[in-house]
């Protein structure tokens, strides 16, 4: 019996760590979405300089917590969003202001970050 007990207590345990990586994940993509989403607002305003200070705030809280992404995520998704920050901030760095290009990077970057998200959730297609 006691066995039984360990087991069901290790498995809760699994469950509430799971729950706070979830929660903590959301929150931490919701920030970073935030950012990116004001950066854009900024590319549209036309303050190229505020949009890269922003994006690079993300990138730089991005990598502040590429310890714990690469040990609870996938690293070819954490790879594939760092690799995006830099296309971002290349575009908004370069001399050439291609907003609709931009645009179209930061989108990715956007829809990349929501996606860690949704992989982490405890949904059926997940699960299966």
């Amino acid at each position: 019996m006691r066995r039984l007990y360990v087991s069901l207590g290790l498995v809760a345990l699994l469950a509430a760590l799971c729950t706070v990586h979830t929660v903590y994940l959301s929150r931490f993509t919701g920030r970073l979405t935030q950012q990116l989403t004001q950066a854009q607002a900024q590319v549209d305003r036309g303050d190229w300089a505020e949009a890269a200070r922003l994006t690079q705030r993300a990138k730089e809280d991005w990598t502040a917590h590429e310890g714990y992404l690469h040990t609870t995520l996938r690293h070819t998704d954490i790879d594939a969003i760092l690799i995006s920050f830099d296309e971002a901030l290349s575009f908004l760095q370069a001399g050439e202001r291609q907003s609709a290009e931009y645009a179209a990077v930061n989108a990715r970057l956007i829809t990349q970050i929501g996606l860690l998200i949704e992989a982490e959730l405890p949904t059926l297609p997940n699960l299966l």
